[in-house]
């Protein structure tokens, strides 16, 4: 399987899905940054919860409607 077909099926994904596999992702990689001890709990936590049901994610659409809403 290569890289474009990973790609292709995670875009396939409803957006949850994909948002958790952006996050898995991005704890996946190692920079010049390393983030301290205290991100690096909260991304375990906020992953341990979206992993349990505890969460849930917001298209973009719902979040700007939500912020219209909240300025009207």
């Amino acid at each position: 399987m290569t890289a474009s077909t990973i790609v292709d099926e995670a875009l396939a994904l409803p957006l949850a899905e994909r948002s958790f596999i952006v996050g898995r992702l991005l704890l996946s990689l190692d920079d010049d940054r390393p983030l301290s001890d205290e991100w690096r709990e909260e991304i375990a936590r906020r992953v341990a919860r979206r992993e349990a049901g505890e969460s849930r994610s917001v298209s973009r659409e719902e979040v700007r409607r939500d912020v219209q809403a909240l300025l009207s």
